[in-house]
Formats: structure tokens, sequence, C-alpha cells
């Protein structure tokens, strides 16, 4: 009888049955989660950031400095309730498309929150950037990408896949709505780091 497969840790030999079925126990888990459990995955906040008018802000700027490539899962919208704003308006969320230029990039003020997701591990984004964007900012580069209505007085998850490569980058601006003087807000990417081992 031919032998099975065998684990070159222990010595055991999985078991082949009859019908030359492999019998297994497998644990599944997402690219998120095992990024998670090796201290390679994120959480990039800005910060709350008070809007006082209703011009389109940036809000969020990340460039990708890692050795390995990053997948955002998710960007979170948090719209506090606006003083002043026309009701019956969306407010306007873009992401934008690696820009390069404009204040909030030149003048470099770090995310409030940088943090790994594993609360064991002290790895960080040591080579990446991540700025918070401030009223009468700009990114002055970059395409439109994504486009999203929000309600204010509202947190919105919104679960994507984007890929940025070593060198990309991306940004989030949000417009108030109109007649806007006051309103709270912040962005939140919620990203990991690429297991070249899980490429295709």
């Amino acid at each position: 009888m031919a032998e099975g497969i065998k684990d070159g840790s222990t010595g055991k030999v999985a078991k082949v049955d009859s019908n030359l079925r492999l019998h297994t126990q497998a644990k599944t888990t997402t690219s998120s989660e095992a990024a998670n459990e090796l201290g390679d995955a994120f959480n990039v906040n800005s910060g709350f950031i008070t809007l006082t008018d209703a011009v389109d802000t940036p809000i969020i700027y990340f460039s990708n400095g890692e050795e390995k490539s990053i997948h955002i899962d998710s960007i979170v919208i948090g719209l506090g309730p606006s003083t002043g704003g026309v009701t019956t308006e969306p407010v306007k969320i873009r992401v934008l498309r690696n820009p390069t230029l404009g204040t909030t990039i030149s003048n470099a003020n770090n995310v409030d929150v940088n943090s790994n997701r594993n609360y064991g591990s002290s790895l960080t984004l040591s080579n990446s950037t991540a700025y918070k964007g401030a009223t009468g900012e700009t990114f002055t580069n970059g395409t439109d990408h994504l486009l999203i209505f929000g309600t204010p007085d509202s947190r919105a998850p919104i679960p994507i896949d984007e890929v940025l490569g070593r060198g990309d980058s991306i940004g989030v601006k949000i417009q108030p709505t109109t007649s806007n003087t006051s309103m709270e807000v912040y962005v939140a990417l919620v990203l990991h780091l690429d297991d070249p081992e899980d490429s295709l």
C-alpha cells in the first residue's frame, strides 16, 4: 500500500480512504485575518476634524512606502451633525487615486491614529505616510476614483479591496452640504499588508 502525504515536521501521514479521498481538517481565514494574526494589519484614522464651510476638503492622505503591497479592506466615514447645512442635500465624499500635491501633503500633519490591529504586535507602518487634512487645505492633483454620498450624523463603513503598490497613494475628501458652518468628521482606512505567498 502506498504511503500517504507525510508531514515533514511530525512524520504523521494523512489518511487516504478506499475511495481515494484525502481526509483533512482545514482552517479557513481571509487574507485580512491572516495578516492580523501576523501583526500586518492596521487602522489609520484621521481623527476628528471640524469642517467650518461647505467646501470640498481633504480629510486623509495615505501613501504606501512599504516593500509589500497594501490592501485597503474598507474605508470608514464618520459624519457628525451639520450646523446650518441644508438637510435635503447629501454630503459628497471623493476618494482620489494617487494624489501627490496639495497643502494637506506639504503641511504634513500626522493622522491621530496609526495603530496595529494586533494588540500583541509592535510592528508599524514605519515607511508609509499618513496625514490628516483641515478646512482650507487642498489636494491639487490625483484623479477621482470613488464617489460616495453620505448623510450627516452617520457612520458608514465602505467595504472595498483597493491595492496600493509601493509609492501609490490615496486621498479622501469630504464636502458638507450647502451653508454648513460646523461639521465634525473623520475617515479611517482599515488595511493590511500583502502576503506574497497568497499570490496566485
